[in-house]
């Protein structure tokens, strides 16, 4: 097998996995190699073995995640959203695992006619989803914010149907943002068995490159980011005020201590979950920063570091979703319940939806008006 893994593609083609090994390009004198050695023997482990069994358990856990939340009495807008994000996940996932099994593991090189059907597969395809499971998360982010801070204006739009219009809205504007990726590249012969996918011939490679990294930095990373600091912090303060204030007037018509709780596991997960995809999604964008300072200035690191580094970030990404599992389990009641439900045949118990607060409005006719003048009425924490 000497010779016939290609070097790695340097242009960080996606982020949600790792570095496709089937071209090498240098940006600025557009010229491109094969490289005729092996790739690293820990190079080798991670994309033939890690990856391939991680995809195997994101695919289980998110088809519980998908299973559980249809299965739920309160599927609503939120619920979509979670499902639109663990659908995305899965198939940033699946897309490109059997090719680096076939690989990586089995050592088995792609014939040169599907080295393109393989591009797409394992890098175009994984990148729009990836993308899409970023904007899902700020969209989250956003109906949390209008559920904390605006209910009555949120009872109105955060509906079920504009929620799932605004999944496929997403997709779309996914699909066009890479779109230029299916069009610029073509199949280059090195020889007979040996190719390299490499941009057409009318393309000027370092304007586009510029162009198409600083875009994906903006839009999928920085901004995103911000946002979903700027959210969170807003709903964190929300959710102090709604609870001091149901403290203070007794709008509760159960203990004040258990909503008091319920609130602060609610903040703990919104910040866990921000503080996840800020933790695997700035590094991104500081890593393509970088290949896009090479390419405008030609300056220069060292090449080796910084994909070691792409690969570490990217195992990050995937290690990263089936923490929202995790998240799930440990600080939601009804999907705790749901799940157990499923697993143990057992009968679900009626209850109120433990993800709700409940005002004294629901016990206490007399009590509603004022409790709604506050804002009080039933603040949504559910996911």
């Amino acid at each position: 097998m000497e010779g016939s893994m290609q070097k790695t593609d340097m242009f960080l083609g996606n982020m949600s996995s790792l570095s496709q090994p089937n071209s090498s390009f240098a940006a600025a004198n557009g010229s491109f190699e094969v490289d005729k050695m092996k790739p690293p023997e820990y190079v080798r482990i991670i994309n033939g073995f890690v990856i391939p069994v991680l995809a195997v358990v994101i695919l289980i856990t998110n088809a519980v995640v998908i299973a559980v939340f249809k299965r739920q009495k309160t599927y609503g807008a939120s619920q979509a959203g979670l499902v639109g994000v663990a659908v995305s996940d899965t198939l940033t996932m699946l897309f490109p695992a059997p090719f680096y099994f076939v690989e990586y593991c089995l050592q088995y090189q792609i014939p040169c006619e599907f080295v393109s059907l393989k591009n797409w597969i394992s890098l175009f395809l994984p990148t729009i989803t990836h993308t899409a499971s970023i904007w899902l998360t700020l969209l989250l982010a956003i109906q949390r914010y209008m559920y904390v801070c605006h209910p009555f204006t949120a009872r109105k739009i955060c509906t079920l149907r504009n929620t799932t219009v605004l999944i496929i809205l997403t997709y779309i504007l996914a699909i066009l943002m890479h779109l230029s990726r299916f069009i610029v590249s073509k199949i280059v012969y090195i020889s007979e068995t040996n190719c390299v996918y490499w941009f057409s011939e009318y393309i000027d490679v370092n304007a586009y490159l510029i162009s198409y990294l600083f875009i994906r930095i903006i839009l999928i990373q920085f901004v995103p980011c911000i946002s979903l600091i700027v959210l969170n912090a807003k709903m964190i303060c929300g959710l102090r005020n709604i609870t001091n204030k149901k403290i203070e007037m007794n709008c509760n018509s159960e203990n004040s201590s258990s909503a008091v709780k319920e609130n602060m596991r609610v903040t703990i997960m919104i910040v866990c979950m921000a503080a996840i995809t800020l933790l695997v999604e700035l590094p991104v964008g500081i890593i393509q920063c970088l290949y896009v300072d090479i390419y405008l200035s030609g300056a220069t690191f060292d090449q080796y570091n910084l994909q070691i580094s792409e690969r570490i970030v990217n195992l990050l990404i995937i290690l990263s979703y089936p923490v929202n599992f995790l998240l799930f389990c440990s600080m939601s009641s009804e999907f705790k319940q749901t799940l157990k439900h499923m697993c143990c045949f057992s009968p679900m118990k009626k209850q109120k939806t433990p993800n709700t607060y409940v005002t004294r409005a629901d016990a206490d006719p007399n009590n509603g008006n004022v409790c709604e003048k506050q804002g009080l009425l039933k603040v949504s924490t559910n996911l």
